[in-house]
C-alpha cells in the first residue's frame, strides 16, 4: 500500500496551463518551433527547432526526452553549445521544455534533447512542499592533498593520484550538455592541477571568464533565454558556470533542464550574466559566460533542472591571502569570496590559494614558505595554524592549507558555518630543507628523573653538516624496563602516533577533529618522544596511558567497541626543538630505565 502510494506520487502529472505550456502528449514529429538563448553579450536570440521524435524512459523510468533538430544563428557551425542548457523552446507560442541534452561528441548535426517543462515545474511544486525532486547522487568532492594528515577521522580517506582521477564515463548517445566552468584570472598551472578533480564530476574548467570591458546594462532582465551564472568564486579571481534561464514564476527561476551536479538541496550564489565569447569546436563548442550582478540563490539541484530563489541572498566565505617576499619586503594581497558549499568550497579554496601563491612568487624552482592560517568557525574558537614548507612544488603549500577546511567542512557530525579565512605567507627564494643524518646519546641506561644528552647531525640543503645538542629529561614516573627514545620529523611523528594509538582518530564530534588537526606538528620542528611498551587505552579520542593490567582487563572485557581501543604503548614525554629548517628523518634508540642506574 505504502509502495503503491509512493509510485503514484512519483509519477503524478503536473497540471499544465494550456495557455502557457504544451504537454508531451500533444507534441508530434515534424512540429516546428523556436528556442531562445544568448549567443553573445546579453541579447536573447531565437533559433529554430523541428521535432524528430519523443523518446520514452531515456533518462529515467517514466521520463521523456523530446529529440529536436536545431538550426539558425551559429548552430550549423557550432552544433549544440555548452552553456545552452536551459534554453526554452516553444511551439505555437507555448513552452514545451528546455534544451538539456545532446548526442555524443563529434555529432555532424545540431541534434538536442529537450526536458519536458512538466518535469521542471515539479521542482517548484516540490520545493514549496520542502522536498527535493529527482535528486542525483554526488559524493564529496575529493581534492589532491599532500597527506601529512593521513587520518581517516572515522571515515576512510583514500590517497588520490591525479592520473587515476580522469572520469571514464560509459559511452552514451545522450549526454547532458556540459556546464562550462570559467576560471577567470587563474594561471594555466592552477587549472592543469585542479582539472582532473573537477572533471571527475563533469566540470570542464576553461581559462577565461572574469569581467568584461563592455558596459553591459546592470538592469539585464531575469527572463527566459537570459544567461544564468552559478558563482563559485568572486573577487580577485572568478570561477563560475553558466547556462540559460528556462522559466520564471514570480521569484522562482528554473534553468538547465538537467542536474548541475545532482546535489539536491543546495545554497549557491546565482547571477544574471553575459556571453563574452562563443568558441566553436568539433568536439564541443562552448560559451564563455561571466556574471553581471547577483540575483539570488540556487536552492535545488535536481535531475530535471535547477531552481533559483530570487528572494534568498547568497552566502560567501571571505578569504584573504597575503604573500610577503623577503627579497624585496613587498606584500601582495588577494581577496576572494568563496561560495559556501560543503562539497565545493574546499576545492575552490585550494585553487585560489595556489593561484595567489603562483601570482605572488613563481611557478617553479626553490622556495621556502612560512604560513600562518586562521579559520573563523561559527560557534568554535578561532582555528590557527603555523607551518613552514620548502621544496620546488608550491602546490604542496596550498593543499596543506586547504586540507583542514576540507576535513572540517566535510565532517560527518554537523553543518559548519565558516565565517572567514586568512592565509599569510612569508616567501623566501631558496630551499631550507635539512635531513637528520645521525643521532647519538651519552648513555643507554638511565634512571627516572635523570636526563639524556642527544647529539644530532643535521645536513641542510647544499650546506655543511651542523651539530645540534639538546637534553631530554626522563620523567620521574617513567616505568622501569625497556624504552625507546624517538627522534622524528613532523610527518613521521604523525604516522607513528596513528600507528601507536589507532583509535585516537576515531572521533565522535567536530571539536575532536579540530583538536587533532591543531595538534599536528610544524615541519621545522624536531620531535623527541620517550616511548614505553606499557599499553594504555583510547576512549572517544582521549588517551589513558600506561594502565595497570587489571584496568586493561576490565576495559577490554566490556561489550562496547568502535570508540575505544588499546594503544600499542605509551608516550611518556614529548618535546619539540624548533629549527630554521624543514626537517626530515627519524631515528629510534633503545633505553633501559633503571632506578638503580648510576
Amino acid at each position: 500500500m505504502l509502495i503503491s502510494a509512493f509510485l503514484c506520487s512519483a509519477v503524478m502529472a503536473v497540471d499544465l496551463d494550456p495557455t502557457k505550456f504544451m504537454p508531451v502528449d500533444q507534441i508530434k514529429p515534424g512540429m516546428k518551433g523556436i528556442g531562445k538563448t544568448v549567443f553573445t553579450g546579453t541579447k536573447i536570440e531565437e533559433f529554430q527547432i523541428e521535432v524528430i521524435d519523443i523518446a520514452k524512459n531515456v533518462v529515467n523510468i517514466k521520463s521523456d526526452v523530446i529529440w529536436v533538430m536545431c538550426s539558425g544563428g551559429p548552430l550549423e557551425e557550432t552544433g549544440v553549445i555548452s552553456g545552452m542548457s536551459g534554453s526554452p523552446v516553444y511551439i505555437d507560442g507555448k513552452l514545451i521544455g528546455a534544451i538539456a541534452y545532446r548526442v555524443g561528441s563529434f555529432a555532424k548535426r545540431p541534434i538536442a534533447g529537450i526536458t519536458p517543462i512538466a518535469e521542471m515545474l515539479k521542482i517548484i511544486e516540490n520545493s514549496e512542499k520542502g522536498g527535493t525532486t529527482g535528486q542525483g547522487a554526488m559524493n564529496e568532492l575529493d581534492i589532491p592533498f599532500h597527506f601529512k594528515y593521513q587520518s581517516d577521522f572515522g571515515e576512510k580517506q583514500n590517497e588520490m593520484k591525479l592520473e587515476d582521477m580522469e572520469n571514464d564515463s560509459p559511452v552514451s548517445l545522450l549526454e547532458p550538455i556540459q556546464i562550462p566552468i570559467m576560471m577567470g584570472g587563474f594561471s594555466p598551472k592552477t587549472i592543469e592541477y585542479i582539472s582532473p578533480v573537477l572533471k571527475k564530476y563533469g566540470m570542464t574548467p576553461i581559462q577565461g571568464g572574469g569581467t568584461s570591458t563592455q558596459n553591459e546594462p546592470n538592469d539585464v532582465k531575469v527572463e527566459p533565454g537570459s544567461v544564468i551564472v552559478i558563482q563559485f568564486v568572486k573577487g580577485d579571481a572568478d570561477i563560475s558556470g553558466s547556462g540559460t534561464i528556462t522559466y520564471v514564476d514570480g521569484n522562482k527561476v528554473l534553468a538547465f533542464g538537467h542536474a548541475m551536479y545532482g546535489m539536491g538541496k543546495t545554497n549557491m550564489p546565482v547571477s544574471v550574466g553575459r556571453i563574452s565569447l562563443l568558441v566553436p569546436s568539433m568536439l564541443a563548442s562552448s560559451k564563455n559566460g561571466s556574471p553581471i550582478r547577483t540575483i539570488g540563490t540556487l536552492t535545488q539541484d535536481t535531475q530535471f533542472g535547477v531552481l533559483t530563489d530570487l528572494t534568498k541572498q547568497p552566502e560567501f566565505i571571505p578569504m584573504k591571502v597575503r604573500v610577503k617576499s623577503l627579497e624585496n619586503n613587498q606584500v601582495k594581497e588577494y581577496n576572494f569570496e568563496i561560495a559556501k558549499s560543503r562539497i565545493f568550497s574546499p576545492t575552490f579554496i585550494l585553487s585560489t590559494a595556489l593561484d595567489s601563491i603562483l601570482s605572488a612568487t613563481k611557478t617553479m624552482g626553490d622556495y621556502t614558505m612560512k604560513t600562518h592560517s586562521e579559520i573563523n568557525i561559527k560557534g568554535y574558537p578561532k582555528f590557527v595554524r603555523d607551518d613552514v614548507f620548502s621544496g620546488t612544488a608550491p602546490e604542496v603549500v596550498a593543499s596543506e592549507f586547504a586540507l583542514p577546511v576540507y576535513l572540517i567542512m566535510q565532517n560527518r557530525f554537523e553543518e559548519v558555518d565558516i565565517e572567514g579565512i586568512t592565509l599569510d605567507i612569508t616567501f623566501n627564494d631558496k630551499r631550507t630543507n635539512a635531513s637528520i643524518d645521525d643521532i647519538r646519546i651519552n648513555k643507554n641506561t638511565v634512571k627516572p628523573g635523570d636526563s639524556v644528552k642527544v647529539t644530532a647531525s643535521i645536513t641542510p640543503y647544499m650546506q655543511d653538516t651542523i651539530i645540534k645538542q639538546f637534553d631530554v629529561a626522563i620523567p620521574k614516573d617513567m616505568p622501569e624496563g625497556r624504552a625507546l627514545l624517538r627522534i622524528l620529523d613532523a610527518t613521521a611523528s604523525s604516522a607513528w602516533d596513528r600507528a601507536r594509538a589507532p583509535m585516537k582518530t576515531r572521533v565522535t564530534d567536530l571539536s575532536q577533529i579540530i583538536k587533532l588537526i591543531q595538534e599536528e606538528e610544524s615541519n621545522n620542528d624536531i620531535i623527541i618522544e620517550l616511548f614505553s611498551p606499557k599499553m594504555g587505552v583510547t576512549i572517544k579520542g582521549e588517551e589513558l596511558p600506561a594502565l595497570p593490567l587489571t584496568a586493561l582487563s576490565v576495559i577490554s572485557s566490556t561489550k562496547q567497541v568502535g570508540t575505544s581501543g588499546p594503544t600499542l604503548g605509551t608516550t611518556f614525554s614529548r618535546q619539540k626543538v624548533h629549527t630554521d629548517f624543514v626537517i626530515s628523518g627519524s631515528f629510534s634508540l633503545p633505553l633501559i630505565i633503571d632506578r638503580e642506574a648510576p
